[in-house]
């Protein structure tokens, strides 16, 4: 296998295709929303037809759940050419995917489907704090409505979510941790450490990786995200968040795909989840990586691109999107010697961290000397 197309436009993919270019490989991209591929890193927009589709790609990966009904893509990712086939049956919908993990004995935050509407009162008088999530298409913390114990329900469109949404018990939660992992066709599997991820306003905002005080948790992890992908039949980097509680973890959400939180791996290992995730594809044995120090991940969000970060530690990816306020149009990665030395490095972009980053460096800092 020398060429590999992935569905979806965005930095994703291309990332995959910048990984590609240096391992020897091709990796093209269509664009669905134009119907339109887009070769290797290019922007250059090329018709193709299924025809072509079938005759080039041997192998389609996805650098997205979900697809629109005109044009290719859809068709492609129910193609039996496509890896994340299984995955993509499954994991979008999360009564399907909540409704795997129980299959599959895997602990996750106590639910049940909002199929009527006063299916959300009996959740709230059966779990207390509530989080009520649409069944698909919410993502960085859209579709989802948060209630607190004693809350008010009327800010929930009850009525318009009945039969698209499930509620889940509000977990009071240590902190967020992520794993990265991949498993090629021949069943092997490799992944990264654990990464600490902090959250505003449901979207991601700084990782820390390798998570501190997270060995006890790390083969656990692991084989959370192998059942997964074993289920599903899965070749290439998938990830999987979950809540850290009373030091035992559940899962929150799973991604078929390459994963925000494992931008981190670009400088902080010897190979990027971008190349992880081709070597996979490709079949090629999955080796031992190599983490180095700490690294911390920032993501730059709705902001334009500014010179002076590149006065900054680290190094910066800029994605050359449009700019418009929630958008991810960039990270920026660092690396240190220490949590201590992290902190120093990242005082320097605390304009674009929401007010309060420090306290997540605080409460690593105090596990890693706990």
């Amino acid at each position: 296998m020398n060429r590999v197309l992935v569905l979806g436009g965005g930095q994703l993919g291309l990332m995959m295709a910048e990984a590609a270019a240096r391992l020897g490989l091709v990796v093209d991209r269509y664009d669905p929303e134009r119907a339109v591929l887009l070769p290797g890193t290019s922007d250059l927009a090329v018709p193709i037809t299924w025809e072509e589709c079938m005759e080039r790609y041997p192998v389609i990966t996805v650098e997205r759940e979900a697809f629109p009904d005109t044009g290719l893509s859809a068709r492609l990712a129910a193609s039996d050419r496509c890896v994340a086939r299984g995955a993509l049956a499954t994991i979008p919908d999360r009564f399907d995917q909540k409704s795997m993990l129980d299959r599959l004995g895997i602990p996750t935050a106590p639910w049940r489907l909002l199929d009527r509407v006063e299916d959300l009162s009996a959740a709230v008088a059966e779990f207390g704090g509530v989080v009520v999530k649409a069944r698909s298409g919410g993502y960085d913390g859209r579709g989802t409505w948060i209630i607190g114990e004693g809350g008010d329900l009327g800010t929930v469109p009850a009525d318009e979510l009945a039969g698209r949404a499930i509620v889940e018990k509000k977990i009071p939660f240590r902190r967020e941790l992520s794993i990265v992992g991949a498993r090629n066709p021949a069943g092997e599997t490799l992944f990264y450490p654990l990464t600490r991820n902090w959250h505003v306003d449901g979207i991601l905002r700084l990782s820390l990786a390798p998570a501190v005080a997270s060995a006890a948790l790390q083969p656990h992890a692991e084989d959370i995200l192998r059942r997964i992908m074993e289920e599903l039949d899965y070749a290439g980097v998938m990830a999987v968040e979950f809540f850290e509680q009373d030091g035992e973890l559940l899962v929150n959400e799973i991604a078929p795909r390459v994963h925000n939180s494992g931008h981190w791996t670009h400088e902080g290992a010897d190979w990027s989840q971008f190349d992880l995730h081709v070597h996979a594809l490709a079949g090629v044995p999955l080796h031992a990586l190599n983490v180095h120090g700490p690294t911390a991940m920032v993501n730059l969000i709705g902001t334009p691109f500014d010179q002076a970060w590149l006065q900054h530690p680290g190094v910066v990816h800029w994605y050359g999107k449009s700019v418009r306020p929630g958008r991810k149009l960039g990270h920026a990665n660092l690396t240190a010697d220490s949590l201590d030395g992290l902190r120093q490095g990242l005082r320097a972009w605390a304009d674009v961290l929401p007010e309060g980053f420090e306290k997540v460096l605080d409460s690593e800092l105090s596990l890693d000397r706990g």
